[in-house]
């Protein structure tokens, strides 16, 4: 589902799904008030399922709580306290499906009313499918936590369904690897790879036809009715602007070679129409490519640890030194110097 809303207005998170990290901290003998208080939240207001945060703020709330209580796994230990229900409704449609497949297709397709800005899909390849999320918002660059506790969170959902000897065939994680991974590797149960272009669970296609028993049925088709009308009343009318920059996140590491005739007919136009469309409101699809690779470069140089050759192949760019060019167009420094830069290593 594309993200919403349009990348010109803050993207949101419902309040509701801070609570785990709530009991988290609570499990920990901690308080979290003031951490609520920082953000204008109490506890009461996270029970109100209208309520909207700045997907920032969460995302924020999670590393602070970590460096709080100094667990660098916190967003993993967080996803303990999850169950089907912490994601309302959504959570809801999830164990009243008939199939594993047909739940990761309606929490894929409803997940932009709970989190914004946000990639969520599925692809498959011959027998094996794999689940990507990633964070579009370019201005939210720490995000560890937040990869951590919605992979484990979706892995829950599954074991929901699955039974919890459920195990993904292989993990994967935009940020670097921490220090100890014995919390990852009980959890998941799977071989982990860190410094990933997008945040990945890799499974078996066959898993797609496990069939749902947890929750009558007849559930479903209600909620989902509900929800497809809090999607018609959210949705945004999106630019073709959004749509290309959706289309781009979507075909990396391949935008290299994703031109503008791909792109437009993904969004149903042709490549004359498109382009003068994109002209018209002082754009072009050049410039939304450059800008989403470099967005994306800033985060994988400053929150991972990939060399300059992967970045460089993760964003399309023919090779190292192609990327090179690029960063010193875009930022004046050579990768590696923006690198130190960013993480502060260096004066800028």
């Amino acid at each position: 589902m594309p993200p919403i809303p349009s990348t010109d207005r803050e993207p949101k998170t419902w309040a509701s799904v801070m609570q785990p990290l709530v009991d988290s901290i609570k499990r920990r003998g901690g308080a979290p008030d003031a951490l609520l208080e920082r953000y204008g939240l109490s506890e009461a207001l996270l029970a109100d399922p209208c309520r909207e945060i700045p997907l920032r703020h969460y995302v924020e709330a999670f590393e602070a709580a970590a460096a709080r209580v100094g667990d660098p796994n916190f967003g993993l230990s967080a996803a303990r306290d999850v169950t089907p229900f912490t994601l309302g409704p959504i959570g809801l449609l999830f164990i009243s499906s008939p199939t594993l497949g047909t739940a990761l297709k309606g929490f894929i397709d409803y997940i932009g009313l709970a989190q914004q800005a946000t990639t969520s899909r599925i692809v498959q390849d011959g027998p094996t499918c794999v689940f990507q999320y990633r964070i579009e918002d370019a201005r939210i660059r720490r995000r560890r936590q937040d990869a951590d506790y919605s992979l484990a969170m979706v892995t829950t959902l599954m074991r929901a369904m699955a039974g919890n000897g459920w195990r993904p065939l292989e993990v994967h994680f935009e940020h670097s690897a921490p220090l100890n991974r014995q919390a990852h590797d009980a959890f998941f149960g799977a071989p982990l790879y860190f410094d990933q272009g997008i945040n990945s669970l890799i499974f078996s296609a066959a898993d797609l036809a496990i069939a749902g028993n947890v929750m009558d049925r007849r559930v479903s088709p209600i909620v989902e009715q509900y929800l497809r009308t809090l999607l018609e009343r959210a949705m945004p009318v999106r630019s073709v602007e959004d749509e290309v920059r959706r289309i781009l996140s979507d075909h990396l590491p391949d935008s290299g070679r994703f031109g503008v005739a791909k792109a437009a007919r993904a969004v149903g136009l042709s490549a004359r129409t498109l382009q003068r469309t994109l002209h018209k409101s002082g754009d072009s699809f050049a410039a939304i490519k450059q800008d989403k690779r470099r967005s994306m470069a800033e985060t994988y140089l400053a929150d991972t640890d990939l060399s300059v050759t992967e970045i460089a192949h993760i964003l399309g760019y023919a090779d190292g030194a192609c990327f090179t060019r690029a960063c010193r167009r875009w930022f004046g420094l050579t990768p590696s110097a923006y690198r130190k830069t960013a993480r502060g290593l260096a004066p800028p």
